[in-house]
């Protein structure tokens, strides 16, 4: 006889950077929300961490397929950066080039680059469909997009 095992072996998934044995296969999301120790509690929504995507929310009353490695989160706290010396909340930990651009008010103008400024090396341009992963404490500045050595002003 076969055991409902037999046709959906255990996977390991993520929540909030913890691993957990779950059988694979569809369940609804109110489980899933229960896997977690403690579990997820109502107040908080639940993300699917897409890598070099932008993340998915989880309905609540939906079902979702679960396989091997899947990484899911919990709410985040908010995440510094600063862009021309002006710091910003940000709360997602994954935003491109053209979402970074709309941070300040006014927008950085297209005819300005946005660079994420690296320490201890060659600062890199930030195209607009660029995935940067965010992290507390990122600078990045703007310059003119194009110069011309030698013009006069």
């Amino acid at each position: 006889m076969e055991t409902a095992a037999a046709h959906h072996p255990t996977i390991t998934i993520y929540i909030d950077a913890e691993a957990y044995g779950v059988p694979a296969g569809r369940t609804t999301v109110e489980s899933l929300r229960a896997v977690r120790r403690p579990p997820v509690s109502d107040g908080k929504e639940l993300w699917l961490d897409i890598e070099d995507a932008q993340d998915e929310l989880i309905d609540n009353a939906g079902t979702i397929e679960l396989r091997d490695g899947m990484r899911f989160f919990t709410e985040i706290d908010a995440i510094n950066i600063r862009i021309d010396r002006i710091e910003y909340e940000v709360y997602k930990r994954k935003m491109t080039g053209a979402e970074l651009r709309t941070l300040p008010s006014p927008d950085v103008p297209a005819d300005r680059d946005l660079w994420r400024d690296v320490p201890d090396k060659r600062d890199v341009k930030v195209q607009d469909e660029d995935i940067v992963h965010l992290k507390d404490g990122m600078r990045f500045f703007t310059a003119p997009g194009r110069i011309n050595p030698g013009s006069e002003r």
